[in-house]
């Protein structure tokens, strides 16, 4: 029985990191969102260099959250899973 418990207080354990991995995630893109949402709208009003010195120093802060979670989740890949895909393969299959 005590391997039992050791086994679901494992799972327990692994279910807290996956969840606290999504939940930091979610939020790193949603700060990717939201600054992609002022870059697209500078582009669509025809002044795509025109972003505020904040926003600029947001879309950096956010690239570089976004590549340390990119860094961070990759302790979850496994041998064989396929690598991330670039934005043009996800484009193009």
């Amino acid at each position: 029985m005590d391997h039992t418990d050791q086994e679901f207080e494992d799972l327990q354990d692994l279910n807290s990191l996956y969840r606290g991995a999504i939940l930091d995630t979610t939020e790193v893109v949603g700060l990717g969102i939201e600054i992609l949402t002022k870059v697209v709208a500078a582009s669509e009003a025809g002044t795509p260099g025109s972003l505020t010195p904040a926003d600029q120093y947001q879309a950096k802060r956010t690239l570089m959250y976004l590549k340390e979670r990119k860094n961070d989740n990759a302790m979850f890949r496994k041998p064989g899973d396929p690598e991330p895909r670039t934005f043009q393969q996800y484009e193009h299959p």
